[in-house]
């Protein structure tokens, strides 16, 4: 299939993603938390070190001796530890995002097709089945990546601001960040999308095939950014190597969704 016939097929998923108004309160909320949250939690830093506020939080005092058994956070103040924390484990919230706002779309994006019948035209169409899997998985990946790294870009600068206001130093994301937000996260997503797309070639209606996807994808996505999104964001070779892993679970999922299809049977079960 030519490349103009699947930029054509991608431009369709986005037209659809732009009317599905399922998928917009996420797109909507996450970014503001993504902006906000962190200036909020900087802002608390200087409050936080506060010595009356530390000797009657015992949770509050084990953070601290977290902070300060850190071997990357050597060499600065309590307060700038504690920024520097707050922000480099924050940029978990970033890979959370693609997963949340791709899963959606991708679950819905076959047996959507399925109940307006308009996935029979679709497959009369030269796109193989690969290149429709393809499609979906673009349409639903491209704009989640491109909503969270301009979320992440506000995010990040902002937060560096807020703190170069209140504690003096201008603290920039860490390598480990940005391999999660560039690799580890877009890894993620697309294993919860091309999950999704697994499911929505496999159910009938559109409610059941969110719901699976909400129920069981997007939990299991979920471990995986929990054994690994926290490491990676203090070592950036943990990121790499979980990206690699990553890697190998889509192109197995892929295969699996591709499978999935089964031309023959949904052309003739949604004439």
């Amino acid at each position: 299939m030519s490349a103009r016939l699947l930029l054509l097929f991608c431009r369709k998923e986005l037209r659809d993603l732009r009317g599905n108004r399922q998928v917009w309160p996420g797109y909507l909320v996450m970014p503001i938390v993504a902006i906000a949250l962190p200036v909020l939690l900087v802002g608390l830093v200087p409050i936080l070190v506060d010595p009356m506020s530390t000797a009657a939080d015992p949770g509050l005092k084990a953070l601290i001796q977290t902070v300060e058994r850190d071997p990357s956070l050597q060499g600065y103040t309590l307060t700038e530890k504690l920024v520097r924390l707050i922000l480099r484990d924050f940029g978990i919230w970033y890979l959370l995002m693609p997963i949340a706002l791709a899963s959606g779309p991708a679950g819905l994006s076959i047996v959507r097709e399925k109940e307006q019948r308009t996935l029979e035209p679709i497959l009369a169409t030269p796109i193989g089945d690969r290149e429709l899997v393809l499609a979906k998985l673009a349409g639903a990946l491209g704009p989640a990546l491109l909503w969270t790294w301009t979320a992440a870009a506000a995010g990040y600068g902002v937060s560096a601001l807020a703190a170069a206001i209140l504690i003096g130093p201008l603290i920039l994301p860490t390598l480990g960040n940005l391999v999660g937000l560039l690799l580890l996260g877009p890894v993620l997503a697309a294993v919860a999308a091309l999950g999704g797309i697994g499911v929505s070639a496999r159910f009938t209606d559109a409610q059941s095939a969110n719901l699976f996807t909400g129920l069981v994808v997007v939990p299991l996505t979920l471990i995986l950014l929990a054994l690994a999104g926290r490491p990676a964001m203090a070592r950036p070779l943990v990121g790499l190597i979980a990206t690699g892993l990553g890697l190998a679970l889509c192109m197995l999922l892929f295969r699996r969704a591709v499978g999935r299809l089964q031309r023959e049977e949904l052309l003739t079960r949604w004439r």
